[in-house]
């Protein structure tokens, strides 16, 4: 990895070889450092065990180096646990020597010891995933059953039988209980001691405020004095009260609720050694009975006190966690929602109370402090969409789901925004009032800008009709030409005919119809012109597909004769009505055929043949415009992108805008490979509403 690592459980750093100097060598150096060192703990912690026994008993009232032992497995890697399990026996095995212990009783005793420190470890590994001092009630239970109860329990049966078997016990029933009750108080008051003390030296986490300082130093002199008061400062006798031995409970509470689980744990420990020593001095309020019972009543104090204070420390600490992980996630939320300028709501619909936040307010114009009700957001919204979020709301208490809406809101003064809205109704619970809850978004902003972008599509594409139709002012003005110099002849047979002292009556009515068919000819060429020249907003509707080609071959009639381009015209048939916007989609079409006949100019006079075909598929009415010209690039995508042409004089933007328009009638357009040559563009749109459910 190349740096230390420490795990939430190790409390030396695991450095791997490639990561200390001198490498391999210099990390064996390094653990066989920690291995002696914890070997020399380890009888040192053998030493203490001896001595913590009442006069004229065997009893050790408390067991350090089961939690010396626990305490190093948990803070090393799980594959090491062997080489530290190895050392800490070794060193009991060289006291219990020097003590002159038998062979077999010394090493009954090793294998006892490891066993239930590696028992205890595994099943605290196992069951607590967090670091020792950030743990929470159900893995502070989980090491009470564990650490506490289980193990010692369990391997107790086992202890009491070697102690016993080996004449250096008296009955098996109590050595069992006295096994199970020291090795339990260890584990409640010394392992919790020693993993929060090593993690937060190692780790560094101290909190170091003048205040947080002042207010441990004043616990710890209480708990210190009020300890040798309790424990230490009175002789053993009647006039030793019981009631001594709650007097530092309202400082273990101080400890738990201001300093959590580390504080707790140092206090107690602190009790601890008080009330030992006291003890054993002969003094305080356990000599009243046998040295067994003695101190025993000791140990169940102090498991007594211990066990439900931590817990209480835990509890607070995972409280005050999640008060300080919900405050920080408001905060990110307040943050976010400020931000992106939103306004949350909640909406309680039996007592129609509206609680809104100040961005919320804002957007509606209410004060700060204004009672809200449903009938106070619903007068603000513009007549023509009340209907519409009043029935998304109504669905969404009906149906239990959600509802988004995006409407206009009037204010008072007079100005129009646009909100966007989605809502969702809470579950029901024990009989709770229902409740909407949402977001709002002010997108006026938005709307205005997809207005405005809008309004250049329809520019672009209005200049773009202009240009297309500005390359077809010759054959048009040769269109005109014919019906005005039609009408122009007719006129002028007409006034010879009426210069006659008898006029052919019936010759004259011929000649008017003439010239009413050629007007009609020429205002059909103006109108369509007009029609592909105007501006005005896009509206889809039904439109007629096979009219609509029909209008545009009328138009480009010149054009195509002029370039020796014969048509096919297979859109016969009944067509259903495709939702579009007429004069766009001749755009579109009139644009893929004069590309068409462009595509075929290199082409001899006789193979210029322009096919179109319809057809309705998957709710669809497809338009295809074939050619049998040059053919398509190789990446034929690239043909829809802006400013990409393959013509001398092209701007790229054609085939670009008829994109641009079709897809924003809902529609697509692309390109084929022609069969055996050629291209083959196709126009897909939405078929007309009633069209698409038939």
């Amino acid at each position: 990895m190349g740096r230390n690592t420490i795990s939430h459980w190790d409390g030396k750093p695991e450095v791997r070889a490639g990561a200390w100097p001198g490498g391999q060598a210099a990390l064996s150096l390094r653990w066989a450092f920690w291995l002696l060192a914890t070997g020399a703990c380890y009888y040192l912690a053998t030493r203490i065990a001896w001595t913590l026994t009442f006069p004229g008993s065997k009893v050790s009232l408390l067991f350090p180096p089961h939690a010396v032992l626990v305490s190093i497995l948990l803070l090393v890697p799980t594959r090491q646990w062997w080489a530290y399990a190895l050392a800490a026996a070794g060193s009991h095995f060289f006291a219990t020597q020097q003590e002159q212990w038998p062979l077999l009783y010394a090493l009954q005793s090793e294998a006892f010891d490891v066993a239930k420190g590696v028992l205890t470890a595994a099943g605290i590994r196992l069951s607590i995933q967090s670091p020792f001092d950030r743990i929470n009630l159900r893995e502070a239970i989980a090491f009470f059953l564990v650490a506490v109860v289980v193990v010692p329990a369990g391997t107790a049966f086992w202890g009491a039988a070697i102690t016993v078997s080996n004449h250096s016990g008296t009955e098996y029933w109590t050595e069992w209980r006295n096994l199970c009750i020291s090795n339990g108080v260890t584990a409640m008051v010394l392992v919790p001691a020693i993993l929060i003390g090593a993690r937060r030296i190692v780790t560094g986490r101290f909190k170091v405020t003048p205040s947080r300082i002042l207010e441990a130093g004043v616990l710890a002199v209480a708990v210190a004095a009020v300890g040798w008061l309790s424990f230490d400062r009175l002789p053993a006798g009647p006039d030793t009260s019981p009631a001594l031995l709650y007097a530092p409970v309202p400082l273990l509470i101080w400890a738990a609720l201001r300093f959590g689980l580390g504080g707790i744990s140092a206090s107690v420990l602190v009790i601890a050694a008080q009330a030992i020593w006291g003890t054993m001095q002969g003094r305080g309020p356990f000599l009243t009975q046998t040295p067994v019972e003695n101190a025993v009543a000791l140990q169940l104090f102090l498991l007594m006190v211990a066990t439900p204070l931590m817990l209480l420390a835990v509890a607070i600490e995972e409280e005050r966690g999640s008060k300080e992980a919900l405050r920080v996630s408001q905060e990110r939320m307040s943050l976010a929602v400020d931000s992106a300028q939103l306004a949350l709501w909640d909406w309680d619909v039996v007592n129609d109370r509206v609680w809104m936040t100040d961005e919320g307010r804002k957007f509606f114009c209410f004060a700060p402090g204004e009672p809200l009700h449903y009938a106070s957001l619903a007068g603000r919204v513009h007549p023509d969409d009340a209907a519409v979020r009043a029935t998304a709301i109504q669905r969404a208490l009906e149906m239990g789901g959600s509802y988004e809406a995006e409407y206009r809101v009037i204010l008072p003064d007079g100005s129009v925004r646009w909100i966007a809205a989605r809502g969702r109704r809470s579950p029901v619970v024990d009989g709770a009032p229902a409740r909407i809850l949402g977001v709002s978004m002010d997108v006026t902003v938005q709307k205005q800008a997809r207005a405005e972008a809008q309004r250049q599509r329809e520019e672009l594409a209005h200049l773009s009709r202009v240009g297309t139709l500005s390359a077809l002012s010759g054959s048009l003005a040769h269109e005109l030409t014919q019906p005005l110099a039609s009408i122009l002849w007719n006129a002028q047979a007409g006034q010879r005919f009426t210069s006659q002292d008898a006029p052919d009556i019936g010759e004259l009515r011929a000649i008017f119809a003439d010239i009413d068919s050629g007007a009609s000819r020429a205002g059909e060429i103006i109108g369509r012109l007009r029609t592909m020249l105007r501006r005005g907003e896009v509206k889809l509707q039904p439109v007629s597909v096979k009219e609509s080609l029909q209008e545009l071959l009328d138009l480009t009639r010149g054009v195509l004769v002029a370039r020796g381009v014969s048509v096919s015209n297979l859109a016969t048939g009944e067509l259903p009505p495709a939702l579009t916007d007429r004069v766009q989609l001749q755009q579109v079409l009139l644009n893929l055929i004069l590309n068409a006949c462009d595509a075929m100019e290199a082409n001899p006079p006789g193979d210029r043949n322009l096919t179109l075909t319809t057809a309705t598929a998957q709710n669809e009415v497809r338009i295809g415009v074939l050619d049998c010209g040059i053919g398509l690039p190789d990446d034929i995508e690239s043909m829809f992108q802006p400013f990409h042409t393959t013509k001398a004089d092209g701007l790229g933007m054609g085939l670009s805008i008829c994109r641009t328009l079709v897809t924003s009638h809902g529609g697509r357009v692309w390109a084929e490979r022609g069969a055996e040559r050629g291209a083959a563009f196709y126009v897909a749109l939405p078929l007309a509403q009633q069209d698409a459910q038939g």
